[in-house]
C-alpha cells in the first residue's frame, strides 16, 4: 500500500521539477525518476510525439532496480500513440489487451508488464508515458490511479515548460525590437552631433573673445556626453556605467570662471587651410554623397574653403544620377549608404563606368567599419577619414583627392 505521504512527496518532487528545471528534458528526467521510485517499476521511458512542442527532445529512459536487463522500444509509431490516445482513459495496461501486438509488431509484449498512458490535452500531445517490470507484475487499480496523478502533473509540467518558453522568445523579440529602435534613433541622433562637432571646430579656428572661446570648450565637451551616451545605446552597452559619474550641467559658477584663451592651435590649424590657395580649385566640382543631412550640411561648410563646387547628393542613386549627366572632379561618400544601392555599390560602379574618378574618391568610415567598408579599403584602396570627422583632415584629404589627377603622389 502506499501512504499519502508518499504519494505526496513524489508529487511535490515533480512539482518542484517543473518549476525549477530549464528545460523539458530536465523535468522530464526529474519526473520519470519519481515516477519509477514512487510505483517501484524497473523502467520509465518518456517517447514524444512527433513535432512540437517535444518533438526534439528524444526518447527519455530512467532506470530502476533491474530495468537496465528490460528491453524495451526505441520509438512508438505514430499509429500506437494515436490508438492510446483514443482510449477513454488515455491508459493501457499491456496484459489487458491483445491488440497492442498488432499495432506494435516489433515488441515482445509477454517480455515483461507494461503501462501506457498518453500525455496530452484536447489541443495538444506531448508524447506517450509507459512504465515496465517484470513479466509477473501486475498494476493494480491503486496504481493505475496513481500513474495517471503523476502522467498529469507531467502534463502540467510540460505545459508550464512550453509557455515558459513562449515568454521568454516573446521577451526576446521584443527586446530585440527594442533594440533596433533605439539604435536607429542612436544613429539618427549621432549625426547632427557630428555636424555639430564640426561647426565648433570651424569655430575654434576663428578669432573670438576669450569668453566665447571659453563657452565653445564647455559646449564642447557636454557635447562628448552626449556622443557617449548615443554610443552606448547604439551599441547596447549599459548606460548606468555612463551615467554614474559624468552628468551633464554645469555649475554656473564655472561658466562666469575666466579663462585664457589657447592661441597656439587655432594659429596652427589655421595655416593649414591656406596651404592651397581656393583659387587653384575654381571651377573643379566635388560630389558629395551623405545620407545624413546635418552632416552633408557641416561638410559643405568645409569643402567650401577650397573653392570648389559642392555637389549634394542624399543618396547612392542621386549620385549615380549626377555622375551620367555631369561632369565631376571628385567624389567623397560615406561609407554607410543603404540599399538598394550601397557605398560598395557605387564604389565598384565609379570604378566600371568612370575610371578617371577611380583614384579621386574619399571614403569617410566608422571608427567601427563594417565587412563591407573594409572590403572597399583592401580591394579599391581609397583613401579615407575616420568618423567623427575632423575639419581639418575632411579639408587636407580633400585637397589631396583634389590634388590626384595633377600629382597621384599625393595620395600615397
Amino acid at each position: 500500500m502506499y501512504s499519502i505521504e508518499e504519494i505526496c512527496d513524489a508529487m511535490i518532487t515533480a512539482g518542484s521539477a517543473a518549476a525549477l528545471c530549464r528545460t523539458e528534458q530536465d523535468f522530464l528526467l526529474c519526473a520519470l525518476q519519481t515516477a519509477g521510485e514512487l510505483l517501484e517499476v524497473s523502467c520509465v521511458v518518456f517517447y514524444p510525439a512527433a513535432g512540437p512542442p517535444c518533438g526534439h527532445i528524444g526518447t527519455l529512459r530512467v532506470n530502476e532496480r533491474a530495468g537496465s536487463d528490460l528491453e524495451t522500444p526505441e520509438h512508438l509509431p505514430a499509429s500506437f500513440s494515436d490508438y492510446l490516445r483514443r482510449q477513454p482513459r488515455r491508459i493501457i495496461v499491456s496484459g489487458d489487451w491483445d491488440s497492442l501486438r498488432t499495432l506494435l509488431p516489433s515488441f515482445d509484449f509477454s517480455c515483461c508488464a507494461s503501462l501506457w498512458i498518453s500525455l496530452g490535452n484536447e489541443d495538444q500531445v506531448f508524447g506517450t508515458l509507459a512504465l515496465f517490470d517484470h513479466e509477473s507484475r501486475r498494476f493494480d487499480r491503486t496504481q493505475q490511479k496513481i500513474s495517471e496523478l503523476i502522467a498529469h502533473l507531467i502534463r502540467l509540467g510540460l505545459e508550464s515548460q512550453a509557455g515558459r518558453q513562449t515568454l521568454q522568445s516573446s521577451e526576446a523579440s521584443n527586446y530585440q525590437e527594442f533594440a533596433n529602435l533605439v539604435g536607429g534613433v542612436a544613429r539618427d541622433l549621432i549625426n547632427p552631433l557630428t555636424a555639430i562637432f564640426g561647426y565648433i571646430e570651424l569655430l575654434k579656428a576663428e578669432t573670438v573673445e576669450p569668453r566665447s572661446a571659453h563657452l565653445v570648450t564647455r559646449m564642447e565637451e557636454q557635447i562628448e556626453k552626449a556622443r557617449k551616451v548615443i554610443a552606448a545605446f547604439s551599441s547596447g552597452s549599459e548606460i548606468k556605467k555612463l551615467r554614474g559619474g559624468e552628468g551633464v550641467s554645469v555649475p554656473r559658477a564655472e561658466l562666469e570662471r575666466p579663462v585664457t584663451p589657447i592661441k597656439s592651435k587655432p594659429e596652427t590649424d589655421t595655416s593649414a587651410w591656406q596651404s592651397i590657395p581656393p583659387e587653384d580649385n575654381a571651377g573643379t566640382r566635388i560630389l558629395l554623397v551623405q545620407r545624413s543631412e546635418a552632416v552633408l550640411e557641416f561638410q559643405r561648410s568645409v569643402l567650401s574653403a577650397l573653392g570648389a563646387e559642392v555637389i549634394p547628393a542624399l543618396s547612392a542613386n542621386d549620385a549615380l544620377d549626377h555622375l551620367r549627366t555631369s561632369k565631376m572632379d571628385a567624389i567623397i561618400l560615406d561609407d554607410e549608404l543603404e540599399e538598394p544601392l550601397s557605398s560598395k555599390r557605387l564604389v565598384w560602379w565609379v570604378r566600371e563606368n568612370r575610371p578617371e574618378l577611380a583614384e579621386r574618391m574619399l571614403l569617410t568610415v566608422s571608427r567601427r567599419p563594417s565587412r563591407e567598408t573594409r572590403e572597399i579599403l583592401e580591394i579599391a584602396m581609397l583613401p579615407h577619414v575616420t568618423k567623427p570627422l575632423e575639419v581639418l583632415e575632411l579639408y587636407s584629404r580633400a585637397q589631396q583627392v583634389l590634388q590626384a589627377g595633377k600629382n597621384p603622389h599625393l595620395l600615397q
